[in-house]
């Protein structure tokens, strides 16, 4: 029986954990991460294990992970093995189904982005559903503009701020059909007066947005996306693990990207992501 649930299905690890290639003690890396995040969910406090600013659970099967692990296999009636093999994967998969909370993303273009928009929304889909969180298109839109705005935004002036109340930005985010208040709307631009911007989180107080520039690269939607709904309250805004989707500088990397569990806690409680 193959894995379902959005928290493991993206980690080869675990799906071939699933098949038989148990992990066991002393491993370590993005599949322990996931499954101690979802023993954290359902109850399994690990004090040990969290803390790091960029990485947090850690990822290391260390004495704790294999102690929080038996005590759930021993509730799911299962062998108390102490290892992650297929019956605790398959247990954590129906204990964890599916995403309990949502964000829903309108996005508006007046650029084609370098990286294909089915790509970038994939990304930013699988990136959240690791911590049981959707994200939903609810609409797409390509905006008419015309000529003279073409110039006026053929490059995005201003600097990017928590809170822009005018300039390019809050003009750029007024256009095209308006979202709700409690959903995310994402621009897309062909580049910013800052040549070294990729992306940009700030928006009007009530008027939930980002802008990414057509050169991102594959992560950044996903990345502007955190911090609208991460909010300027948060610190670090930008951890210094380079695995963490809020690392200040860009990838290609094809490794998927990761949140802290605080990180997780926090976008949980925006009031852009929904319980279900």
């Amino acid at each position: 029986m193959a894995l379902t649930s959005p928290r493991f299905v993206t980690s080869p690890r675990l799906r071939n954990a699933a098949a038989g290639a148990a992990i066991r003690k002393h491993a370590r890396g993005r599949a322990v991460h996931l499954v101690q995040m979802a023993l954290i969910d359902l109850g399994y406090a690990m004090p040990r294990s969290i803390g790091r600013p960029g990485y947090s659970p850690d990822g290391q099967f260390g004495d704790e992970t294999q102690q929080r692990l038996q005590e759930f296999q021993d509730w799911a009636n299962i062998n108390p093995s102490g290892i992650i093999d297929r019956d605790t994967l398959m247990a954590l998969d129906h204990f964890c189904p599916g995403s309990r909370h949502r964000v829903r993303l309108h996005f508006r273009s007046i650029s084609l982005a370098r990286v294909p928009f089915d790509r970038s929304l994939s990304d930013t889909q699988r990136v959240y559903g690791q911590y049981g969180i959707a994200m939903e298109f609810a609409s797409g839109e390509s905006l008419g503009l015309t000529e003279a705005e073409e110039r006026a935004l053929t490059r995005v002036d201003g600097e990017c701020h928590w809170v822009i109340n005018a300039g390019e930005y809050n003009r750029l985010h007024g256009m095209g059909t308006r979202a709700p208040s409690n959903e995310i709307l994402v621009y897309y631009v062909r580049r910013f007066a800052d040549p070294s911007l990729l992306g940009c989180g700030g928006h009007a107080v009530n008027r939930p947005a980002c802008t990414v520039a057509a050169r991102a690269s594959r992560w950044d939607t996903a990345h502007e996306i955190g911090h609208v709904l991460l909010t300027s309250g948060f610190a670090p805004v930008h951890p210094g693990h380079q695995r963490n989707l809020m690392y200040a500088f860009s990838t290609t990397s094809t490794r998927m990207p990761v949140l802290t569990d605080r990180q997780v806690a926090r976008i949980r409680r925006s009031p852009c992501c929904v319980a279900m």
